[in-house]
């Protein structure tokens, strides 16, 4: 009876102090059944169905605001505890890692292509907002784009690696907006910008104080003055992370809004995503024959709750991060979203999945590998009045991830003690460096050899470790360092300082300045839809609602005796990418500002044609070349029927 009145008074003081989220939570039930009912009274008339989604948009978001002005006490405390919060080096390290190596990966793999995109007519160059004013100034071609291709390799992989990381990093921003700029220039921009605020920021931050070798280098001058830990928990390194959830929320936030806004509900519930996939497997299709593993289009109610469920995660993810208990739903969502979106239509995403890195505490899930595959702890016993000794455990520490040794000064007798390391030789210790696993010890090669496998780093290495002459030589080489640090070993003992604090305004300032200037810039654009814009912009919003039909270029040389001759553009867009020609001949042929002259007509489709058949050296010449519109079935089971209509856009006589 007791527990069932405790259960009782639990519920009332739980409704009591949260009446009015209670309230709130009642209240959203009017927004499901006000759209029943728009789809009930109006259910031929789209664009009423349209302004009325929009009025319950708006409704919804003045309930949010109005429910943040009443909870606004708990609402500033969030924000304040989420700015405010600590975390690792690790974590800001690792990310550094993912991030640099991506760009690297990125600028290698695309490196002939980016070239290649250099070397088209200025004619096709349609060059995005935002970045205007500077490449009409800037040279493009292949001279150049090769050397800065080779610069920006070179550039990211020192700041993966953490040599002269700041710098690194921003010359990588520098080259990135060069080397991945070319590529958008071509009437559709490729909407990996966020590598470029990443890495601004990540020069703005300490995000090489463990794990690189600029670690290395700042982990001897802490030695050199006795101390011997690496940065701990800390502000300086969470703040950065804290920025690059944000942007990852403004990422996804514009692109539901501009759904909801532009179709309505109509986006979900009507069968506008069917062709959307249907499209997007048409481009792949007519370039390799990709088809898709699941075939969402069979299952009408999966497809709508995927559609509504994709919106409200692109709406929600940037209220998701504030919380710890929400950010892993975000991160798993957006994980899930964007590995669905890629196995149904092709569009991975796989430059910004990388970057979800940033969401996990690497700190504890390295820790918890760590105590499962050692749990033995293993102590490493060194000279702690010896220079070259304290730089190398002060190295050592830089990388161990899992945290499963132990650094004991051999001098520090209350440390022994506590260790149960009072059995060791003392004069033993102060001539050689110990690794001691319950009752068994090591020294010099042989130590370093045991303690390898529990620092990751090490792992690539450590067979070698155990093949003839690798021990030998390693022996010596331990040997001769040893001995001749014996030598010079100072005799007063260096005691343990206390850690520094590592925090740095200056830098914390100048980087809060440059995320909020990034945060608002890319608002402004996403509020505005400007997805054709670069270095920041509206990421993809798929907004407009599809029909069955799409358009597609088809080009017709014609022989010197008349005939038609057969050309297919498949090697072509294949190289280009199918999505970037189609939105370079529409740029063309159909241009979205003031309408060009004949002349300047001609020359942008006459280079349009030479750039394409520079790439088919076999075909004969030509005396024109016709450009087509064609109308097409998007669905897969209606591709016997293309084209449904064809109409000729443009002649190239020469």
């Amino acid at each position: 009876m007791e527990s069932n009145t405790s259960l009782k008074e639990q519920v009332e003081s739980l409704y009591k102090y949260h009446k009015t989220v209670f309230f709130h939570a009642y209240f959203a039930i009017v927004w499901p059944i006000a759209i029943w009912l728009i789809y009930l009274i109006f259910p031929n008339q789209i664009a009423t169905r349209i302004q009325f989604s929009r009025i319950i948009f708006i409704g919804i978001c003045i309930q949010i605001l109005v429910l943040g002005v009443q909870k606004r006490t708990n609402v500033v405390k969030i924000i304040r505890e989420y700015f405010a919060g600590t975390t690792y080096p690790i974590n800001l390290a690792i990310f550094r890692i993912f991030l640099f190596g991506t760009i690297f990966g990125e600028v290698n793999h695309n490196f002939s292509k980016v070239v290649w995109l250099s070397q088209f007519p200025k004619d096709l160059l349609f060059i995005p907002l935002g970045s205007r004013w500077l490449f009409s100034h800037i040279p493009i071609n292949a001279a150049l784009t090769q050397t800065a291709c080779w610069l920006l390799i070179i550039c990211s992989f020192t700041a993966m690696i953490g040599l002269f990381t700041r710098t690194s990093a921003w010359l990588t921003v520098i080259f990135s907006f060069y080397v991945l700029g070319i590529p958008q220039f071509f009437g559709k921009v490729d909407h990996y910008h966020h590598l470029l605020w990443f890495a601004a920021i990540l020069g703005l931050s300490r995000c090489a104080d463990v794990l690189s070798l600029d670690a290395i280098f700042m982990a001897w001058k802490r030695a050199d003055r006795g101390q011997m830990e690496p940065p701990g928990l800390s502000r300086v390194y969470a703040l950065p992370l804290r920025f690059i959830w944000i942007l990852f929320g403004i990422i996804y936030f514009f692109p539901g809004f501009h759904k909801l806004w532009t179709s309505g509900f109509d986006w979900a519930f009507s069968d506008n995503l069917k062709y959307q996939i249907f499209s997007k497997w048409l481009e792949w299709y007519q370039v390799d024959g990709w088809n898709p593993l699941l075939r969402l289009d069979g299952y009408p109610v999966l497809s709508r709750l995927s559609a509504i469920g994709s919106i409200f995660l692109e709406l929600g993810f940037i209220f998701l991060i504030f919380l710890p208990a929400t950010r892993y739903i975000a991160a798993f969502g957006g994980l899930l979203l964007h590995n669905m979106i890629g196995l149904v239509m092709h569009i991975k995403f796989l430059l910004l999945q990388t970057c979800y890195v940033a969401f996990f505490d690497w700190y504890a899930i390295f820790r918890w590998i760590g105590n499962r595959l050692f749990p033995i702890d293993m102590y490493v016993a060194y000279d702690g009045n010896c220079k070259l000794c304290r730089r190398t455990i002060a190295s050592l520490k830089v990388f161990d991830i899992f945290g499963r040794l132990t650094f004991v000064n051999a001098l520090n007798n209350e440390a022994l003690t506590t260790h149960n390391l009072l059995w060791l030789d003392y004069q033993a210790l102060l001539a050689d460096m110990h690794v001691v696993l319950q009752r068994k010890s090591w020294k010099g090669y042989y130590a370093y050899r045991v303690l390898a496998p529990r620092i990751p780093i090490f792992w690539l290495i450590l067979p070698l470790l155990y093949v003839w002459p690798i021990p030998e030589i390693g022996k010596r080489i331990y040997r001769r360092v040893a001995d001749s640090r014996t030598c010079s070993r100072p005799q007063a003992e260096i005691p343990e300082t206390k850690k520094r604090n590592f925090q740095l305004p200056i830098y914390s300032q100048v980087l809060t300045v440059f995320a909020v200037s990034l945060i608002i810039g890319n608002s402004v654009l996403g509020l505005s839809g400007r997805t054709g814009a670069w270095p920041l912009a509206c990421y993809p919003t798929f907004s407009e609602i599809l029909g069955p039909q799409v358009e597609s270029l088809e080009i017709v040389p014609v022989s010197a005796t008349g005939a038609l001759l057969s050309f297919d553009l498949r090697d072509f867009k294949k190289k280009m990418g199918p999505v970037k020609f189609n939105s370079l001949a529409r740029n063309v042929f159909y241009p979205i500002k003031k309408a060009k002259t004949a002349i300047e007509k001609e020359q942008q489709v006459s280079s349009l044609w030479e750039t394409i058949s520079r790439n088919y050296p076999t075909i004969e010449q030509v005396k024109s070349v016709q450009f087509y519109n064609a109308t097409l079935w998007s669905d897969p089971e209606k591709r016997s029927e293309n084209p449904v209509a064809r109409s000729l856009i443009y002649e190239l006589k020469f």
